[in-house]
């Protein structure tokens, strides 16, 4: 998903991953599914299949871990501004400030797949990797119409 700010000379643009469900969802969904394996677990158990029990708690440990692995994935956002003398990145903990007349946004399109970048003599940065390609299409369109922008005036 991509926000966008435009003010006079500059233009920001906030990308984030496409949410399909909050976060209170996937504990909810996270929470039955621990729920089915411990009741599934329990029950055998009760029947005399003890060993069962081990892997349903290393079920619901791995599903813990995938919970986590999402919710590091839904917060990732990367942030771009853009104006006439730089281009400044921020991409999770790291700030990256590039000179506008030598930074160079670039496409790459492999198997269908756009990758964007930001690169000078220096850096090679890819912008937008979690994106979906109509996304990906949007970030393009407002990268070239800025820029375009800001070379005439």
């Amino acid at each position: 998903m991509i926000t966008k700010k435009d003010k006079n000379d500059e233009l920001a643009l906030t990308l984030i991953p496409n949410k399909s469900s909050s976060i209170n969802e996937n504990f909810i969904f996270f929470g039955f599914l621990s729920i089915l394996c411990l009741t599934f677990g329990v029950g055998f158990f009760v029947l005399g299949a003890t060993m069962i029990l081990p892997f349903a708690g290393l079920e619901i440990i791995i599903l813990i871990l995938v919970l986590r692995a999402n919710r590091v994935w839904l917060n990732q956002s990367e942030e771009i501004l853009l104006s006439k003398l730089y281009v400044k990145l921020k991409k999770g903990n790291k700030h990256m400030v590039f000179d506008r007349f030598l930074a160079k946004f670039s496409i790459i399109e492999a198997n269908n797949v756009k990758k964007v970048f930001i690169s000078t003599n220096k850096d090679k940065v890819e912008i937008g990797s979690f994106l979906n390609e109509e996304d990906k299409d949007m970030l393009i369109d407002e990268l070239k119409k800025k820029v375009l922008e800001l070379n005439v005036s």
